[in-house]
């Protein structure tokens, strides 16, 4: 019984702190892919776990149907409870993106680096931003910029007050650009490679993830 426990205690324990793994993961420069799955497979081992402890103690001399029905319960209810606690969210993952070159007077809108184009009051933009200023403090060789769409002074206090003064925030600069770069909503990402080239990457929210973390920092040599 005290291992049963001691099982569904360690499951509790990694639901609670599946964030803190992967800040851990993260701040090891494991992949961000890796590091995003690293607490669901542990998680997954404490069910597995669970279910062991559970056979041993009290399945084994049961039916091999009731052992197979209590194993099937034990292992969706833990997983469903720890997917419930920490869902994964469309875009997780993802690294869908566009191509984009710029020419003439917008060639040099963007800088080296990853830009969020982001709105006023924005949450979904604001939440992008913790996941970036994570990023900062683990790799801050690598350029960021917020450009703030409108022309609203107290957004862009509220950005850099959000980015602690570790990324820099501008207004979007006012050109004809924007229309042909905002694609699916913001925020809105850009990446542009240091190769002095006009070739720009482009998100929207739901298309950046893990992955295209992990394709800016391959990019970038880090």
């Amino acid at each position: 019984m005290i291992r049963i426990a001691l099982s569904v205690i360690t499951l509790v324990g990694l639901i609670i702190f599946h964030n803190s793994i992967i800040s851990f993961g993260l701040n090891l420069r494991l992949s961000f892919t890796f590091s995003k799955i690293l607490p669901y497979m542990l998680e997954f081992f404490a069910v597995c776990l669970i279910i062991f402890n559970v056979y041993r103690q009290y399945l084994s001399n049961a039916s091999l149907t009731l052992r197979r029905l209590v194993s099937i319960l034990i292992l969706f209810g833990g997983s469903g409870i720890a997917f419930a606690v920490n869902p994964i969210y469309e875009g997780d993952f993802s690294h869908q993106y566009r191509e984009i070159n710029l020419a003439g007077e917008n060639a040099d809108t963007f800088q080296h680096g990853l830009t969020m184009i982001a709105l006023p009051g924005c949450p979904f933009c604001f939440e992008k931003l913790k996941e970036m200023k994570i990023v900062n403090e683990i790799y801050p060789e690598l350029p960021m910029f917020v450009l703030v769409v409108n022309n609203d002074s107290l957004a862009v206090e509220s950005y850099r007050e959000a980015s602690n003064d570790n990324i820099q925030v501008s207004l979007f600069p006012e050109s004809t650009l924007l229309k042909s770069i905002i694609m699916g909503g913001y925020p809105n990402l850009i990446y542009k490679d240091s190769d002095g080239s006009s070739r720009l990457i482009n998100w929207n929210n739901s298309g950046f993830g893990s992955a295209s973390w992990d394709y800016i920092l391959e990019e970038e040599g880090l």
